[in-house]
């Protein structure tokens, strides 16, 4: 009899744990997505006429690497304290659940979205400070969306999307505060996901093609090198700007089918100008650090150089200077890899973000292109000038060459000498071409630039504002 009951007590836990199991996420406690979401479904149709229901989705972005530093006891043990502080967080009749590894949703009564509002959310996700985790003090990097029922929708399956459409804007503009849903970014994932679509389609139907600008020596006019640039012409939309594709490939392999085109077309490009007895002395391409950042990266830059041979040496890679702030240490040793190989290293559009001497003084760079909106104008204001002019001592200083972006006038020509920059590239000396008529260009500029009286005589005004000793 005794065994009855004990088969039957065993019996009736584990029914129960199944029951359990089935709407709960057996890690934290919380609601798991499914019965979340009808949680939420039957809240949205009950819910006190003229209330809204706000929707929070929560992404813990560094989970990865808290596994790689800790393993899974850390990440677990991450994910735990999390759930933790938002039960705490809250009132009692809010809704809290677990969508994904690293994704929570919230869901709680809100009158409207004015400042008080935004208060009491952001205090939710603020709360996701700095914590302990296994005696670690952790720092705990979020990206978080709120969408309101009925203001944005009243379906419950879009309210969630909407609220993960507003966390992936957060996490795209790094913004710490809890982003709104508007509408507009409904439209934008529509377009993201259509121009991912027309990539795959444009690669297929070789609508991408290179272009190249050229960059010259300040004082004489040498040709330094050229810039490989990618352009896209769409069969209906027409010309699609890098700005507007390269930050979609960017999420997905897309990027590494650009970077594997845009380096395979420019060394055979190369090679051409240089059977032509036209050599070009430096070719650089763009690579952005979605390419850097994936293990095959070196593998396949290699693989490259050797289908399509050319001497590491004449090869720069530019990468913005935005990759500082996401992985300092990967980001060095990729440099370190990279110059193992004889290729060089240029900083893009600096900047855009300031980068302070000691970050930049622990990276072996060799090069450093002062972005064109310091460079348009830079004759026009001493600010202007002073500026350029500090940059230009402190790349001097890391020992670092320096190009000027964005040349369009003569006046900018001379201040960027001025200044000690080395090099230049822009419209000044010419717009990006095709292949062909860059290998006509390498066989012209001497005599053009001649010509036009740009370089040389009184034009080529030595150094007089920056003092800073040059690169050893």
């Amino acid at each position: 009899m005794q065994g009855f009951f004990e088969n039957e007590i065993d019996n009736e836990l584990r029914r129960q744990m199944l029951a359990y199991g089935e709407r709960h996420d057996l890690q934290t406690g919380l609601l798991n997505y499914a019965a979340f979401q009808d949680a939420l479904a039957a809240w949205m149709r009950n819910g006190a006429p003229g209330r809204e229901i706000a929707l929070v989705w929560i992404e813990v972005l560094n989970l990865r690497r808290e596994f790689a530093l800790w393993g899974s006891r850390g990440a677990d043990a991450l994910i735990a304290r999390v759930a933790e502080a938002l039960r705490a967080a809250v009132d009692p009749g809010a809704l809290i659940g677990r969508y994904s590894a690293r994704c929570f949703l919230v869901a709680l009564e809100a009158e409207h979205f004015d400042s008080k509002e935004r208060r009491r959310i952001q205090a939710i996700v603020d709360v996701l400070s700095p914590m302990r985790v296994l005696g670690t003090r952790s720092m705990i990097e979020v990206a978080a969306g709120v969408a309101f029922c009925p203001s944005d929708t009243t379906s419950a399956e879009d309210l969630v999307r909407f609220s993960s459409l507003a966390a992936s804007r957060a996490a795209y503009v790094r913004s710490s505060t809890v982003l709104a849903f508007r509408s507009g970014m409904n439209n934008t994932l529509m377009r993201d996901h259509q121009l991912e679509t027309e990539m795959l389609r444009g690669m297929a139907q070789k609508q991408f093609r290179i272009v190249y600008q050229p960059n010259v020596e300040a004082a004489s006019g040498k040709i330094l090198g050229a810039e490989a640039l990618i352009r896209w012409n769409h069969l209906d939309w027409g010309a699609v700007t890098p700005s507007e594709f390269i930050p979609i490939a960017e999420r997905s392999d897309l990027i590494q089918l650009i970077l594997e085109f845009t380096m395979s077309t420019a060394l055979k490009d190369a090679r051409q100008w240089a059977e032509a007895g036209t050599p070009l002395p430096l070719l650089a391409v763009n690579v952005s650090w979605a390419n850097m950042r994936r293990n095959d990266f070196i593998r396949s830059i290699r693989t490259l150089l050797e289908e399509n041979p050319l001497d590491g040496t004449q090869i720069e890679i530019e990468v913005t200077e935005s990759v500082l702030f996401d992985d300092e240490e990967l980001f060095a040793a990729r440099i370190r890899q990279l110059k193992a190989m004889g290729i060089s290293i240029a900083i893009d559009d600096f900047g855009t973000r300031y980068t302070g001497f000691n970050v930049l003084k622990r990276l072996p760079l060799d090069a450093m292109k002062i972005d064109r909106c310091f460079i348009h104008g830079v004759h026009r204001t001493q600010e202007a000038l002073s500026l350029c002019q500090t940059i230009v001592a402190m790349a001097r200083q890391l020992k670092l060459r320096t190009i000027a972006e964005g040349v369009e006038q003569r006046a900018e020509l001379d201040a960027v000498r001025e200044i000690g920059c080395d090099a230049l590239q822009g419209f000044l000396v010419h717009a990006p071409m095709a292949s062909t008529r860059m290998a006509d260009f390498l066989k012209e500029w001497p005599e053009s630039a001649r010509r036009a009286e740009l370089f040389g005589g009184s034009h080529a005004k030595a150094s007089r504002v920056v003092t800073m000793p040059a690169r050893a």
